[in-house]
C-alpha cells in the first residue's frame, strides 16, 4: 500500500471511528445495555453470513459475465478478486478504487484488458440500473405514503440530488456507448494531451495502440448491450441478488436487537442510503454512511439503540470488508512475489 492509500485508509477509519463514537456517546444508556444482553447473537451471525453470500453473488456476476465473453474465471479467483476490491473501495471516494484491482485480476486470469474493462464498467452500469429503479420507486412510495413516519425534507432533497447525479452518469454512459466516435475522440484528445511531450512517432504509436483497445472495449460493450443476452441477464440477475441480500441484512440486524424488521421501509431506506453513498464525498463513504444510516433509521429505531444498530451494520459492511480485503490483498501480493521469483 502506497502513502496515498495509507493516508486515505487513516482518514476513512478516523472519520468512521469519530462518528460512531459520538453516536454511541449520545445514545447509550441503561436500556441499551439491557437490550444488548438480550440481543440474538445468532441473528447477528446470520447477517454476517448474508454479507459473505453477497460477496459470493458478486463473484458469480464477474464469473458469468466473463464466461459470456468466452473466458473461464475460477470462482475462488473471482471471490478473492472481489474481497481485495472491497479493501481499496473502502478507502476511496465513491468506492472507485476497486475498479483497477478488478481489471488487474481479470487480466491475470487471461482476460484481455479491453474485455476486463468492459466487464467492470458493465458491472457499474448494472448496479446503476438496479439502484436507480429502486431509488425511483422508493421516492414515489415515500411521497405517496408516509408509512406512518415523517421524513425530514433535507433527507429527501439529498436523495433526489444523489438520484439525479446517478441518472446523469448513466445517461452519459449510454450516449457514449451509442456514439463510439464521441468516446474515441475524447480518448484520443486525452491521450494526446498526456503524451504531448513525446516525439510524434511514439505519440502516434501509443495513440494507435490505445485506440485499438478502445475499439475492442466498444465491441465488448456492444456485445453486452446487444448479442450477449446471457451476459446481460446474468449480470443483472446477480446484481439484483447482491443488493436485495444486502438490504434484507439490515432487517435481520433489527430483529437481532429485538425490534420490528420493517422489511419494506428498511428496503426503501437502504436504497436511498446506497445511492447517496455513490456520490464521492469521503473515502469509503466514512461519516456519510453512519450519518445517513442514523438519519433515516432514527425514524424507526429507538434512540438508545440507534448507535449500536449503526455500529453493527458498519462492522459487517465496512470493517469486515477491510479485514477480508486485507487478507485477499496479501494473497495477491504473495502470488506476485512468487511470480517474480520464478522469472528471476
Amino acid at each position: 500500500m502506497d502513502k496515498t492509500q495509507k493516508r486515505l485508509l487513516l482518514i476513512s477509519l478516523g472519520i468512521s471511528f469519530t462518528v460512531l463514537f459520538l453516536f454511541l456517546l449520545f445514545t447509550i444508556d441503561r436500556e441499551t445495555l439491557q437490550a444488548l444482553q438480550s440481543a440474538n447473537v445468532w441473528l447477528i451471525l446470520l447477517a454476517l453470513i448474508m454479507h459473505i453470500v453477497s460477496i459470493g453473488f458478486w463473484a458469480l456476476r464477474i464469473q458469468f459475465m466473463s464466461k459470456s465473453l468466452g473466458y473461464k474465471i475460477p470462482f475462488v479467483h473471482s471471490f478473492n478478486l472481489v474481497c481485495s476490491n472491497q479493501f481499496l473501495a473502502s478507502v476511496t471516494p465513491s468506492q472507485v478504487g476497486g475498479e483497477p484491482i478488478r481489471i488487474y485480476e481479470l487480466v491475470k486470469a487471461k482476460v484481455p484488458v479491453a474485455d476486463a474493462t468492459a466487464v467492470v464498467i458493465m458491472e457499474r452500469v448494472f448496479d446503476a440500473v438496479i439502484l436507480l429503479i429502486g431509488a425511483m420507486v422508493s421516492l414515489v412510495l415515500l411521497n405517496v405514503t408516509s408509512f406512518g413516519i415523517e421524513i425530514p425534507d433535507y433527507m429527501m432533497t439529498l436523495s433526489y440530488f444523489s438520484s439525479a447525479v446517478f441518472l446523469a452518469v448513466l445517461i452519459l454512459f449510454i450516449v457514449l456507448a451509442k456514439k463510439p466516435a464521441w468516446g474515441k475522440a475524447a480518448v484520443r484528445k486525452i491521450a494526446e494531451f498526456i503524451l504531448r511531450k513525446k516525439d510524434t512517432k511514439k505519440r502516434e504509436a501509443s495513440c494507435a495502440k490505445l485506440l485499438n483497445s478502445v475499439n475492442q472495449f466498444y465491441d465488448s460493450i456492444g456485445y453486452f448491450m446487444g448479442k450477449s443476452r446471457y451476459g446481460s441477464f446474468t449480470g443483472l440477475f446477480f446484481t439484483a441478488l447482491f443488493w436485495v441480500n444486502e438490504f434484507v441484512l439490515v432487517s435481520v440486524l433489527l430483529m437481532a436487537l429485538g425490534l420490528e424488521p420493517y422489511f419494506a421501509l428498511s428496503f426503501l431506506f437502504m436504497i436511498l442510503i446506497t445511492v447517496i453513498l455513490m456520490v464521492p464525498i469521503t473515502p469509503g463513504g466514512a461519516g456519510v454512511a453512519e450519518v445517513s444510516m442514523a438519519g433515516f433509521f432514527a425514524l424507526i429505531v429507538p434512540a438508545n439503540l440507534l448507535g449500536v444498530f449503526v455500529l453493527l451494520w458498519r462492522l459487517i459492511i465496512y470493517y469486515f470488508n477491510l479485514a477480508s480485503g486485507f487478507i485477499a490483498t496479501m494473497i495477491i501480493l504473495r502470488r506476485e512475489a512468487k511470480e517474480r521469483e520464478v522469472k528471476v
